[in-house]
């Protein structure tokens, strides 16, 4: 038996979801879906599915009544397409078995399979892009899981708690695994201690490093992942070769042995604070095709001395650079469009920064920010040149400008003899000239009297 109730709701969601390094998520499109509709589905044994009708004209299944071990999902409810599951529609449903899921389906919102506990095996279908948050997190009895070669990130907490689970594949094209998508399963238990690696993604490094230890990143790493080194203090130097796209937030927070860092021009992205509280690093170079610095990438990295930005840098976050107090001195690129609030906060020894004629994107106040150099030393000097917005930046800020323009000189060639020479000949010239205009303004002042 299937029933409908009409209703009249409306909800404002992402109409696209862009990931730049999982640490950032951008709605580059928001539109408002309104549910005209909602009912039951009947499977049988007296167990149903809730489901609610867009003005799209699409279903959204969720949740689900009865004491059904066995599900499938319909790909259509009344001539309308199935299109999503939604969060926690299944939750703590233990009596669940098995759960079959059409092709078709877009998305399948956090939680939606928490707690089914019952559950030994999943299938997700090709047309599902992504695990959101712990879509099937306490899935305790979960073995194994099939994921399609499309999927791109599994969410924070995806598969959390799935003690049993020992079997997943991970497809090649995956881009991000998010921080403990798969803490607490015997997959990931039974991976040796160092660099824990699914295709091209470095999850984590597991166990607990070795004193003194030089990380090499194997070729063949496109990601590495949030929080992966975090707080491994015995690191003292990393490698990370060509081909690194993404490194995630917190990645090597408080990597306090780490002195050295050079980022490869392929990663386009530094995540937020993924080099935070790196307190013994002293040198870096930022190689040409990175573009983004996050917030707090090296907040806090107090013995930072060196910093070498590469020209493709287009923006600097908010406390990107804070609290870096060993810094003297830093070049801005040219390429920089924007430069966030706070960006050099507490960095308490800035006193020289190079200002070049950088794009200015929508005015002074879109490109620096006010407060880009709070709490920096009191004798802070920017260097640029007059007429750009290093200047205007400057002044409307009260900080000392220094212009880099070049200084123009003039030089005046004197006789020191009544002979006529070289310079004499032109200051003659100018003599002659100036008689000759005498002459024109006696005789036209004789013509009007």
């Amino acid at each position: 038996m299937k029933k409908a109730i009409s209703f009249i709701a409306s909800i404002a969601v992402a109409g696209s979801l862009t990931v730049f390094n999982a640490d950032s998520l951008e709605c580059s499109a928001i539109r408002a879906i309104t549910f005209v509709e909602d009912g039951t589905y009947d499977l049988g044994e007296d167990s149903s599915l809730n489901y609610k009708v867009t003005s799209e004209g699409e279903v959204c299944i969720t949740g689900c009544q009865g004491t059904a071990t066995e599900i499938v999902i319909p790909e259509e409810i009344n001539g309308k397409k199935v299109n999503t599951i939604a969060g926690n529609a299944f939750r703590d449903h233990a009596e669940l078995t098995s759960v079959t899921i059409p092709d078709g389906i877009a998305d399948i919102a956090a939680g939606a399979f928490r707690g089914c506990s019952g559950l030994t095996s999943i299938t997700i279908p090709d047309s599902i892009p992504h695990i959101n948050g712990s879509t099937f997190k306490d899935c305790t009895n979960l073995k194994s899981v099939t994921l399609p070669e499309n999927i791109r990130y599994i969410d924070f907490n995806a598969f959390e708690n799935c003690t049993e689970l020992d079997t997943i594949n991970i497809p090649e094209n995956i881009e991000m695994i998010l921080n403990d998508a798969f803490k607490n399963t015997k997959w990931y238990d039974d991976q040796p201690d160092g660099l824990v690696i699914a295709a091209h993604v470095l999850y984590k490094y597991k166990g607990t490093m070795p004193e003194n230890t030089s990380v090499d990143i194997p070729e063949g790493v496109r990601t590495i992942n949030f929080n992966a080194f975090e707080n491994c203090t015995n690191m003292t130097s990393v490698t990370i070769p060509e081909g690194v796209a993404d490194i995630g937030s917190y990645a090597f927070k408080g990597c306090t042995g780490l002195t050295s860092l050079t980022i490869p021009g392929t990663v386009k992205m530094i995540g937020a604070a993924a080099f935070a509280d790196c307190t013994g690093l002293t040198s870096l170079t930022i190689n040409e095709g990175v573009e983004n610095i996050q917030n707090a990438a090296f907040d806090g990295c107090t013995a930072l001395n060196s910093v070498k930005l590469a020209k493709s840098i287009k923006i600097i976050c908010s406390y990107a650079f804070g609290n870096c107090t060993s810094l003297t001195e830093v070049a801005i690129p040219e390429g920089v469009e924007y430069i966030m609030n706070n960006a050099f906060t507490g960095s308490s020894n800035l006193a020289k920064v190079t200002i070049p004629k950088i794009k200015e994107k929508n005015g002074i106040e879109d490109s620096i920010e006010k407060d880009v150099f709070l709490d920096c030393s009191p004798n802070l000097t920017i260097y640029g040149y007059k007429g750009t917005l290093a200047e205007r930046y400057a002044k409307d800020n009260n900080i000392k400008f220094s212009a880099l323009d070049p200084v123009v000189t003039t030089t005046t060639a004197k006789s020191n003899s009544n002979s006529p020479k070289t310079g004499d000949s032109g200051a003659s010239a100018f003599a002659v000239i100036g008689i000759a205009a005498a002459a024109v303004l006696v005789l036209s002042r004789k013509r009007e009297a």
